[in-house]
């Protein structure tokens, strides 16, 4: 993970980080150096708290990621739509990019799964 060369190049302390993202400086600490792995929801947080997208945070670049056809988008939108316990979450989606609609529906579907609710 590039926790620690994404932190570092805003500027942020390991300190300022950790409160920001409502952790123990401990446990942030492991996240950077790789003795813990966070959530799929707290990954989520973490490239937002950043400004980075999930791909960025695990350190994948560009010709690693899967480009998704505005087909495939759309209907990883619809699928999110329907949902009724998502619909008010996705609204906006809209205007998401492709790669940011694969990544929320691998955290629902990840979290559907550890519920019991999977389709």
């Amino acid at each position: 993970m590039k926790l620690k060369e994404i932190r570092e190049s805003k500027g942020i302390t390991q300190r300022q980080a950790a409160l920001a993202l409502n952790l123990s400086p401990t446990v942030y600490n492991r996240y950077e150096n790789g003795l813990r792995e966070p959530s799929n929801a707290l990954l989520l947080f973490i490239a937002d708290y950043f400004g980075v997208t999930v791909d960025e945070l695990l350190g994948r670049t560009s010709p690693e990621i899967a480009s998704a056809t505005d087909d495939e988008a759309m209907a990883i939108r619809d699928r999110l739509r329907r949902n009724p316990s998502y619909r008010l979450l996705f609204d906006a989606a809209d205007n998401a990019k492709p790669e940011h609609l694969r990544a929320a529906a691998a955290m629902l579907k990840a979290l559907e799964k550890e519920s019991g609710n999977v389709e």
